[in-house]
């Protein structure tokens, strides 16, 4: 309770409890809070109940009610729940907020919307309150009258004396209430605009998951400069991109939102990583102010398993290998966006494999640094807490693999003393139950026995909580929560799951200056290609080309041969004629679509539609890209390591499960592997 010394029944020093109340309000900035101490400073000494109202869409409202008597506090909160008064009432507390005036009723039962009950026992109820008088006094600032705080006692009509008093204490309490209640619309405000900032859910991506978490600084303005995004790119490829603007408040808040919408649009624009940190610090650059900020952005091609990453000042990522300890990557950090000298030379890319069941740990400063602990400490206590965790993982499967063994070997005695003549008597004296442990997944049957509910379908989730300080944690991601495991090896790990052990092994203090950003990308085995098949730069490959797309499209049962077909036919001339070197034809069904990608080593130069038919009056070639312009969904052409990749896409129907396997032709030569890169140009059409 709020109540101040000093006041006696009489009234004591008003001056001195005015004033000590004025203090005891002003010390917080949450509207909740403040209307239960007003409630809380009318008792015992000015009456036995109190009531605080605020105007809601002009509505009455009850904001916090105050009883000597805890009962009687909840009979007239359960009353006024199933008749709430209106604006309209010619009673308090409507009549109050609309007139402005403080009304001093002799009894409680002239609050109608109180007397007037919605069931016969609700009226029973309302008698046994004990009748008395009622003063309600309105609160203001600012000219505007948008709250009503209502006292009452059983006996005794209130003095003159003890109106003022209770004006006095009004007039404080609305000043705390007033600014209480601007500074929360100032920080939904200021929320606001950080969700809209931040990606509301991760694309549904084949081959990867992905779990995004950001956490705002408590001890702060709960907005600040940290960013992610997910960027779906053609190819089968995709953009991780993450930063951290120098500042905090709606000015950083303002700088990441700008940088993030030019981030994607590079993106969009199929430039390499360097490329766009490049481009990104011209953008800065410009910003007015002085601004500075970090960046890591990364492309990953679910398709060769490599992701090619540039960094600009940020901290280096952790990458989790099978059956590896976690480790940071070593890549060369850059210098932040907005103090370097605009060169591109000074982004530099660095290509990481990630296998199926590796992942990748993307974070900014705030997930490993505070006030009270250095960076060193924070990057080492992360990794050595997901080593620790996977210490524990393995200790606790190898002693579920000696429950099984042990299990198994109960089984079989239990077989052969029903196999065998006579009685078998276990003279073991009982003990503990020698289970598995809670939470622990039963091998044999791939289920937790603890009896969970069934395992969620893939999809998108969001989830959103409000920690102490109204501060809000945004947690995304793409994939189910658990997966059960088979009974073959360890439970395979989800992108979620490595995101909360990132966390715990953090240990992320409650409260924090400075924001979080982390993104954790799981990678999954990709179906493998319909076909692969190496060619040399013979003019003869585009048979052997069209020989192989046909049987496998026909073996398939994907209707769409003839297209294809030709496009095949034509791209690999073009590979042969302008490249004149060795080519891999692959092909990828994905849902809806083909994928067909023709790879050469030539780089040099891109090819463009039309580009030769254009400098001849009467052209013999120059059509084929034109061509697949013409006939696919979308076609580009994108650099690799060792030169390029021209694909097209062709719209096909969802394979039909009862579809025979898919059938793999010919054999990639030592030589004919390259390494996926960033597209530098392409085109499509949907």
């Amino acid at each position: 309770m709020g109540h101040l010394p000093g006041l006696g029944q009489s009234g004591g020093v008003p001056g001195s409890f005015l004033a000590d109340a004025g203090l005891l309000l002003a010390e917080s900035l949450d509207p909740d809070r403040v209307a239960r101490l007003l409630a809380d400073l009318v008792l015992p000494h000015l009456g036995a109940v109190s009531l605080v109202w605020l105007r809601e869409e002009d509505t009455p409202q009850l904001a916090a009610s105050s009883s000597l008597d805890p009962r009687v506090d909840q009979l007239l909160r359960a009353m006024i729940s199933a008749r709430p008064p209106l604006l309209a009432d010619d009673y308090p507390p409507g009549l109050v907020l609309r007139s402005g005036q403080t009304y001093s009723l002799p009894r409680l039962a002239d609050m109608r919307a109180l007397r007037t009950a919605a069931t016969e026992s609700g009226y029973q109820r309302f008698r046994q309150l004990r009748d008395g008088p009622t003063a309600h006094v309105p609160l203001s600032a600012g000219g505007e009258i948008f709250g009503v705080l209502s006292v009452g006692r059983p006996t005794g009509d209130y003095r003159n004396n003890e109106i003022l008093l209770l004006e006095g204490l009004a007039r404080r309490g609305s000043i705390a209430l007033h600014n209480a209640m601007r500074f929360r619309e100032a920080q939904e405000s200021a929320l606001t605009l950080q969700r809209s900032l931040l990606p509301a859910n991760p694309p549904a991506l084949d081959g990867v998951e992905i779990a995004m978490e950001y956490r705002p600084g408590t001890a702060g303005t709960e907005v600040g400069g940290d960013f992610y995004d997910i960027i779906p790119l053609s190819g089968g490829r995709f953009g991780v991109a993450i930063g951290d603007v120098m500042g905090r408040g709606l000015q950083a808040a303002a700088v990441m939102g700008q940088l993030r919408a030019a981030l994607r649009a590079y993106a969009l624009e199929e430039w390499p990583p360097a490329d766009v940190l490049y481009r990104l610090d011209r953008v800065v650059g410009m910003l007015p102010g002085l601004q500075m900020a970090t960046c890591m952005y990364a492309v990953y091609d679910r398709h060769t398993g490599r992701a090619v990453i540039a960094n600009a000042g940020h901290l280096a990522p952790l990458v989790v290998l099978p059956d590896e300890d976690p480790d940071y990557l070593v890549l060369e950090p850059g210098l932040p966006l907005g103090v370097g000298e605009g060169e591109a030379a000074g982004f530099s890319e660095t290509r990481v494999t990630l296998p199926p069941g590796s992942a990748l740990v993307m974070f900014t400063d705030g997930l490993v640094e505070s006030r009270r602990r250095p960076l060193s400490d924070g990057l080492q206590n992360l990794r050595r807490g997901l080593i620790e965790q996977r210490a524990k993982a393995a200790a606790a499967r190898e002693a579920q693999a000696e429950l099984d063994a042990a299990a198994a070997i109960a089984a079989g005695f239990s077989e052969m003393a029903d196999a065998a003549p006579g009685v078998w008597t276990d003279r073991r004296a009982p003990g503990p139950s020698q289970g598995p442990p809670p939470g622990v997944a039963d091998r044999r049957s791939g289920q937790d026995r603890r009896g969970t509910l069934p395992l969620p379908a893939r999809g998108v989730e969001r989830r959103r909580r409000r920690p102490r300080g109204g501060s809000f944690a945004a947690r995304s991601w793409f994939g189910p929560d658990v997966i059960a495991g088979t009974g073959e090896g360890p439970a395979q790990e989800t992108a979620r799951s490595l995101l909360e052990r990132c966390l715990l092994a953090a240990d992320l203090p409650s409260r924090t200056d400075d924001d979080t950003a982390l993104i954790v990308l799981t990678t999954l085995t990709v179906n493998p290609p319909l076909l692969e098949l190496s060619l040399p730069a013979v003019a003869a490959s585009s048979g052997q080309a069209r020989t192989a797309i046909r049987a496998v499209l026909l073996d398939y049962g994907i209707a769409a041969v003839e297209d294809v077909t030709l496009l095949v036919s034509e791209v690999v001339t073009n590979a042969v004629l302008h490249a004149r070197s060795d080519l891999v034809l692959r092909a990828f069904l994905e849902p809806g679509r083909l994928r067909v990608s023709v790879e050469d080593r030539e780089g040099a130069h891109l090819p463009r539609p039309g580009a030769a038919a254009a400098n001849r009056p009467d052209p013999e070639s120059g059509w084929g890209l034109l061509l697949v312009e013409a006939l696919s969904m979308a076609w580009g052409v994108e650099t690799t390591v060792n030169g390029k990749r021209v694909w097209f896409d062709t719209e096909l129907p969802e394979a039909d499960p009862a579809a025979p396997p898919r059938p793999v032709f010919g054999e990639l030569s030592p030589g004919g592997t390259s390494d996926g890169g960033p597209p530098v140009q392409g085109q499509g059409r949907s």
